[in-house]
């Protein structure tokens, strides 16, 4: 059995874990390390929001993944991760699919979902592919040097 529920309060330190894990943050936009009290004051903020909902992907009545959606008008953003000893398993594709109806459900304003993944992200770039996502930007950046003028 699989099913999403909404994320408590007691869900910061296992949400914190999963988001410190090592390929987690590889796969952010931001790579760096989160400390607990960025997230803590972060996933407050998120459990008080009428416009954003974190949820908890269990299945066979094991916590093993994350999802969260925030809404701006009639679109929303969506991530998520899976738990690092469940990855490889399919369950992302199902996770996905459940985040659909779940939004659906919760915030019916809502008429496009969107997801931002990075292009070296192949998993979870083919996994929004396989829910029905289409590809519909790229985006190119280059670091500048400081000392380069």
């Amino acid at each position: 059995m699989e099913y999403l529920r909404r994320g408590s309060e007691q869900d910061v330190d296992l949400l914190y874990y999963w988001a410190n894990e090592s390929a987690v943050r590889k796969n952010s936009f931001s790579g760096r390390k989160i400390t607990y009290e960025e997230h803590v004051s972060w996933y407050k903020k998120l459990l008080e929001s009428s416009d954003a909902g974190q949820y908890i992907y269990v299945r066979d009545d094991e916590e093993t993944g994350q999802a969260r959606v925030v809404v701006r008008g009639d679109e929303a953003e969506i991530s998520y991760s899976i738990a690092a000893e469940k990855r490889g398993m399919g369950y992302g594709k199902d996770m996905i699919s459940l985040l659909t109806e779940k939004i659906r459900h919760d915030f019916p304003k809502v008429k496009k979902l969107v997801a931002k993944v990075k292009m070296d992200n192949v998993i979870s770039r083919s996994i929004f592919l396989i829910t029905g996502y289409t590809e519909k930007y790229i985006t190119y950046e280059m670091e500048m040097d400081a000392g380069e003028e």
